[in-house]
């Protein structure tokens, strides 16, 4: 299993303005070509289904997960369906700082291909923090990346409810935007 985090802040944004873009999951396939596109299905009050389909290498990655909006603590929490992957699980929050917004994405994820786990997931871990940096920087335009912070509070592991506070990991991540997760 990986763990992907990538930190960021936003100069002079608010967490109020940042959370409805930030979680606007249909605009992310404009954003990027990695992202080829997002099929959304409402589930209820505060949660939906997405659909991705993600370019991986030369082939493509398809999965499906369940989303937990918490819009008054600027908060997605979002956990694997059924999929290309064996498990994924993580959440985007937003929160004010001082006069600007800071951002984190953080997940856990194994690609559930035991054999080729320590070939393939570094790779994949790498290419989801430059891809989320590349959706930040489209979504939010001006970012600073939060590097080389301390990991010491919660990592995403488990499928989160909305009603649940969890405080998410301060970490920023290293160059590329990935912190592989001690295990």
């Amino acid at each position: 299993m990986r763990y992907v985090r990538v930190s960021a802040r936003a100069p002079g944004r608010t967490a109020a303005e940042i959370y409805p873009v930030i979680s606007d999951f249909a605009r992310y396939p404009e954003l990027t070509d990695a992202v080829r596109s997002v099929d959304i299905e409402d589930l209820g009050p505060g949660r939906t289904g997405c659909s991705w389909e993600v370019t991986f290498r030369r082939g493509i990655l398809k999965w499906t997960e369940e989303d937990h909006y918490d819009p008054e603590n600027h908060r997605v929490d979002f956990s694997l369906v059924t999929g290309d992957l064996d498990h994924l699980v993580g959440h985007w929050w937003m929160r004010d700082e001082g006069p600007d917004c800071r951002i984190d994405f953080a997940c856990d994820f194994d690609m559930g291909i035991p054999t080729l786990a320590d070939v393939i997931e570094p790779i994949a871990a790498q290419t989801l923090g430059e891809y989320i940096t590349v959706i930040l920087r489209a979504l939010v335009g001006e970012i600073v990346m939060i590097e080389n912070e301390p990991d010491d509070t919660h990592e995403p592991q488990e499928s989160h409810r909305p009603q649940e506070t969890h405080e998410p990991s301060a970490v920023g991540a290293p160059a590329g935007g990935v912190r592989r997760r001690p295990v």
